[in-house]
């Protein structure tokens, strides 16, 4: 069974950069083809489905409560940003079909994190006795699914202020042949709202679920002084104050993306704190999950 498993996330890793061509190739070209609109989405979905199937056999073969190491931890965010990129794209197809282009910065992501979870494989997981909880399994799932979220928000931001460029240089010339590739601003913008709002809301979970879990371990009675929950709590702040000024201020377009684009690099530093070698030798955190790099 781990034979299979290591031969399905190789054919997941092969079709997310299958996938990430065709989505930049299509983007690139100067007319759009549905040949590369099929195989990108195909592709995509031919990933999503073998990275389940990874998921799904390593969690028989380990048990569900020895899987939150960083191979499958890693192999899960890779999923389901992949997943939610595909729903924003089936909901939005018909209204806005150009969100397609989302696929060029999301797919791409996922393979560096198919990458980074590759780095970090083996046939056990290393985890320390507090993290064989159902409690920490529940508490990285809404972790999962706030990081994909930011993920997509990100790619949504940086289309909007790529399209914003467009726009402002239609004064001087003619727009770029990438304004007709994009989607428009107020598509954009409105997507990033509630891709942010659906993230806030599980990295609200995530906090609660953690702070939860970690009373009832007396060597982490001091959670607080911990810095990746200080900046995971930096970046619900974060992205709290976009969501707030832009339901009381109407803070919308350029600012808000810049403000969530800040969000996102603050979420990465949040993700590395713990997971990545050499910055929890700066930054020693609590959340030390074995693996990782460096």
């Amino acid at each position: 069974m781990e034979k299979l498993t290591i031969v399905l996330f190789w054919l997941a890793l092969a079709f997310s950069i299958g996938s990430s061509l065709a989505y930049i190739g299509n983007f690139a070209a100067k007319t759009e083809r549905r040949v590369h609109v099929y195989t990108a989405l195909g592709s995509a979905l031919a990933a999503f489905t073998l990275l389940m199937a990874v998921i799904f056999l390593r969690v028989q073969i380990l048990g569900i409560s020895n899987t939150t190491g960083p191979f499958t931890i890693r192999t899960v965010f890779a999923a389901f940003i992949i997943a939610v990129f595909l729903l924003v794209e089936s909901i939005y197809a018909g209204r806005s079909p150009k969100v397609k282009a989302l696929g060029m910065i999301v797919m791409p992501i996922s393979v560096v994190l198919q990458f980074l979870a590759w780095h970090a494989y083996g046939i056990t997981e290393v985890l320390t006795k507090q993290l064989k909880s159902y409690w920490v399994g529940i508490h990285v799932s809404f972790a999962v699914f706030a990081y994909a979220s930011m993920t997509i928000a990100l790619a949504i931001s940086i289309v909007y202020l790529l399209q914003e460029r467009q726009l402002r240089g239609m004064r001087k010339k003619k727009p770029g042949k990438i304004f007709r590739k994009l989607p428009s601003l107020e598509t954009a913008d409105e997507l990033c709202h509630k891709t942010i709002a659906f993230s806030f809301t599980f990295l609200t979970l995530v906090i609660a679920t953690g702070a939860i879990r970690a009373e009832m371990l007396p060597e982490w009675s001091q959670w607080y002084k911990d810095p990746k929950i200080l900046m995971a709590i930096a970046t619900w702040v974060i992205y709290g104050s976009y969501l707030l000024v832009r339901s009381t201020l109407g803070w919308q377009g350029k600012r808000a993306n810049v403000f969530a684009i800040l969000g996102f690099f603050v979420a990465v530093i949040t993700y590395l704190i713990g997971n990545i070698g050499f910055v929890t030798q700066i930054l020693p955190s609590v959340h030390r999950y074995g693996g990782g790099l460096g």
